[in-house]
């Protein structure tokens, strides 16, 4: 009897050890969201889901939420998502000067949330990006990457963990600083 159990506790963990996280491959992304296929294998994502997409007006700021997560049996057993958010403030209103300072003021507002976390400022990308990491993300990876350029913010997200037999752990955070600014790198040249 215990024999059986034993192998019943390891069949399962090894079950959940070998299972892929993903479901289908998603949908087409709009244009704001599109990313370079190697970006994405490196990424460890081909799953695209738009969350919300762009308003269709002529003024305004527009909005998109972008996601890029797994497609089942395509990008390996560690979960990993790719999400961010798109603010266009570049048709705000008729004035340039106001749309930037919008997209400051609003840049200003999300990396004010990163006290008490880790923070750096980047340079070299966009006028203006600080990358935080949370202090205490357990076994899961995670970076946050906001950027600003000119009247446009990307707040990026990229998290994930890597499988363990018994117990998940976190895969190296410089692995995740470099998607998050790949992904900065390739919004930016749109």
């Amino acid at each position: 009897m215990v024999v059986l159990t034993a192998g019943g506790v390891l069949g399962s963990f090894y079950l959940s050890y070998t299972d892929e996280p993903g479901g289908g491959s998603g949908t087409d992304p709009v244009a704001e969201c599109a990313l370079s296929a190697d970006l994405k294998s490196q990424a460890h994502v081909s799953s695209f889901r738009l969350l919300q997409a762009p308003a269709d007006n002529d003024s305004g700021m527009k909005h998109s939420h972008c996601m890029w997560g797994q497609t089942k049996g395509k990008d390996g057993r560690n979960p990993r998502t790719l999400g961010f958010h798109v603010y266009d403030y570049a048709e705000f209103s008729e004035k340039n000067d106001r749309n930037i300072e919008s997209a400051k003021g609003s840049y200003k507002g999300f990396t004010s949330y990163a006290a008490g976390q880790q923070a750096k400022p980047i340079d070299g990308l966009g006028d203006e990006a600080m990358i935080v990491i949370p202090s205490d993300a357990g076994d899961l990876t995670e970076v946050n990457l906001l950027v600003r350029k000119g009247p446009v913010v990307w707040n990026i997200r990229y998290s994930g963990h890597d499988k363990g037999f018994f117990t998940d752990s976190p895969f190296p955070v410089v692995d995740a600083e470099d998607i998050a600014r790949k992904t900065a790198e390739e919004l930016i040249a749109k």
